[in-house]
Formats: structure tokens, C-alpha cells, sequence
């Protein structure tokens, strides 16, 4: 059979088959030729035919309506690693570790600190405080020192004059003639007296002045009278114009009033 005439029937065969299938008679019946059919209309109505719509040229519009991909054919996600319990608690203990290492470093810092301050503060309050004691000692001490040194001079002075008492006493029972000199000294005072003018003296003193100055009372017109009221050492210039006393005791409280004291000739015994 040529190859032209083979063709043509394999063709007719084929459209027999399908034919066939839609259950319509094939070609030979007609003489070989297909008679003209209308298209057939797809079960359901009029679903089968669909009206043309332009796509929307939004690329964002094509990604939205992309049809998603079926879900057997998305990469598988990886299953997650293990955890691993010994290197949390390991970094929870480091993590630890160094909190404590740096509030431990901030509280002594701030702890040192604080107590630098605060000692500094005490020290300087209980240095003033010791400053203030110390200068309230000072000035209690000269006040003290110079009170004592009060006493201690008055002290000295009172054994000086105790000491100049007793020597004096013990001169004049030694040595009556220290009275002359006192007997001259009224003799030559100004204003002279007037009115028979005498010297009054311890009976145990007139015969030693008579000796002595016998003339010089002769001059002065003066006389000599015993009076044993006068202790032995003094005398008393007596006149129709007054009285002058040079006995030991005014001649004592003399000495010690320019000394600023008042202590007795006769000294008090307890």
C-alpha cells in the first residue's frame, strides 16, 4: 500500500475511535466524510462557556494571585536542634558568676567610699571635739597657773614677812640700838612739834638713848619719859601739837600695806 493512501486511513481510523468514545457512527457510514457538526455545548448549562478578562498588570496583584504552591512540593523546614541543658545551666551559673563579681566590686567600691566619707567626717567632728577640750584644758590651766601663781606669791610673801617679824625681834632683843636711828627720825621730821615735845620709850630703852642722844634731845628741847606701854625697839614723839608713832607694829603695818597686805605686827595663833 503507498505511503499516501496509508495515512489518510490511519487518519479515519483515529477519528472512528473518538467517534466511538462520544458514541457517534463512524466515517464509513457517511462515505467517508464527517458531516458537519455544531460544537457541543459542556454538561451543566452554560458553565462551560467563560467570558475573557484582561489580568490585572499589578505585579503586586500577581503575586497575590499566584496560585500557592501544593503543600507536598514546599521545602520540608528543618527539624530544631537539640537543647542542650548543661550549656544553659552553664551560662546561667557564668552569667551568675559575673553579676555577683560586679556588684560585689560596686558595693566595695561604693561601701569604701561611703566609709571614707563618713570616717573622714567622724575623725575631723572628734578632732575638733578633742581641739575643743584640749583648749578649754589651756585656758583652765593658766586660770589654775595663775592661781597658783597667786598663792604661791602670796604664800612667799606671808613666810617673808613671817621671816622679817622674827628677825626684827630677834635684833631688837640682840641689838637694843637699832632703836636710835627710829629716835633720830622724830627728831628731825617736819613739821617739828610743838608744845614740849617728848619722847615716850620702854623703861628698859631710856638709859640707852640718854647715852646717846642725849645731846641732840637737849638741842631740840626734847625730854625723855618712860612709858611701858611702848614695846622694846619703838617709841613715841608726843606733843601739845599731836603725836607721831614709830613703835614696831606702825612701823610694820607701814611696810606691809606698800606690800598690798595687811598682816598684824602680833601675828593670831590658833
Amino acid at each position: 500500500m503507498p505511503m499516501s493512501d496509508a495515512l489518510p486511513e490511519r487518519g479515519l481510523n483515529a477519528l472512528n475511535a473518538r467517534r466511538a468514545v462520544r458514541g457517534d457512527p463512524p466515517d464509513s457510514a457517511q462515505g467517508g466524510f464527517a458531516p458537519f457538526e455544531p460544537p457541543r455545548r459542556a454538561r451543566g448549562g452554560g458553565a462551560g462557556w467563560q467570558r475573557w478578562q484582561m489580568g490585572s498588570l499589578d505585579p503586586r496583584d500577581a503575586r497575590h494571585n499566584a496560585p500557592e504552591a501544593p503543600a507536598d512540593l514546599l521545602p520540608a523546614e528543618p527539624a530544631p536542634p537539640p537543647i542542650d541543658f548543661a550549656a544553659l545551666d552553664a551560662m546561667r551559673e557564668g552569667a551568675r558568676k559575673e553579676g555577683y563579681a560586679q556588684g560585689y566590686t560596686q558595693g566595695q567600691t561604693q561601701g569604701y567610699g561611703d566609709g571614707h566619707r563618713e570616717g573622714y567626717s567622724r575623725g575631723l567632728e572628734a578632732a575638733r571635739n578633742e581641739a575643743a577640750q584640749l583648749q578649754a584644758l589651756a585656758t583652765n590651766f593658766r586660770g589654775a597657773l595663775a592661781c597658783v601663781d597667786d598663792q604661791v606669791a602670796r604664800a612667799l610673801v606671808t613666810l617673808a614677812l613671817d621671816v622679817a617679824r622674827q628677825l626684827v625681834r630677834t635684833t631688837v632683843a640682840e641689838d637694843p640700838s637699832v632703836l636710835l636711828p627710829a629716835v633720830r627720825e622724830l627728831l628731825a621730821s617736819e613739821p617739828a612739834l610743838q608744845g614740849s615735845p617728848s619722847v615716850l620709850l620702854h623703861p628698859d630703852d631710856v638709859a640707852l638713848v640718854e647715852t646717846h642722844l642725849q645731846g641732840e634731845l637737849e638741842a631740840a628741847g626734847w625730854a625723855v619719859r618712860p612709858d611701858p606701854t611702848v614695846a622694846r625697839g619703838g617709841c613715841i614723839a608726843s606733843a601739845a601739837s599731836g603725836e607721831r608713832d614709830a613703835t614696831l607694829a606702825t612701823r610694820w603695818t607701814r611696810v606691809v600695806k606698800a606690800l598690798g597686805r595687811d598682816d598684824p605686827w602680833e601675828p593670831q595663833h590658833d
